[in-house]
């Protein structure tokens, strides 16, 4: 598709495949950007990923990969590394970046420029913090022959565009996506999904 057709806030790239689209082009502006990294493990053997149930902070009482903000000047994959150790106990061995999200909140001038980490390899043991309850879930995407017996991934207790773009990640795919969220009721952190664009790379 033309550079030009790739939403505000990403960087244009020559070869994509949109995989999926929704609302209209009226993007949302905003002034500036807060760095953030997302990360999820995948149990590629065993077919499931490993989610953390948040228990205050921004996304409390929903599903959301392990996160925190990047300071100017750090190392965005230490930073998730670091993050994913501090919430779950978990030290990755193997991660690479895997994707690029732009979140922008209607009412908020600063967008959420989020790079997003897929960890198959770590070491310890999964351990409840006080910022999170990790738990493991049956991977969306087919990714192993294995049984299991977990609980699918709990789309309706997370943020509504995580559904487009961690059954990417978890299949191992390179992705970038642009997502708006209209103005939050009180007590959420996010509104309505109004808009949003995934595309593979």
């Amino acid at each position: 598709m033309p550079v030009s057709d790739v939403p505000p806030g990403l960087e244009p790239v020559s070869s994509i495949k949109v995989v999926a689209t929704g609302g209209d082009s009226r993007w949302l502006p905003y002034a500036g950007k807060a760095i953030f990294s997302n990360v999820v493990p995948v149990d590629e053997r065993e077919g499931k990923i490993l989610l953390a149930f948040r228990i205050d902070g921004f996304g409390r009482n929903k599903y959301n990969p392990f996160s925190g903000p990047i300071q100017p000047g750090s190392n965005p994959l230490k930073a998730a590394t670091r993050d994913l150790q501090g919430q779950c106990g978990l030290q990755a061995v193997d991660i690479s970046k895997l994707g690029k999200l732009i979140v922008v909140l209607e009412g908020n001038a600063i967008a959420l420029d989020v790079d997003v980490f897929r960890t198959t390899s770590w070491r310890g043991d999964v351990a409840d913090t006080l910022e999170v309850r990790p738990r493991w879930f049956s991977a969306p995407t087919a990714i192993s022959s294995g049984s299991q017996k977990l609980p699918a991934v709990p789309w309706d207790q997370m943020f509504e565009d995580n559904k487009f773009w961690i059954p990417l990640l978890t299949e191992g795919k390179y992705f970038i996506g642009r997502i708006d969220f209209g103005a939050p009721s009180p007590g959420e952190d996010v509104g309505p999904l109004l808009r949003y664009w995934f595309a593979t790379v």
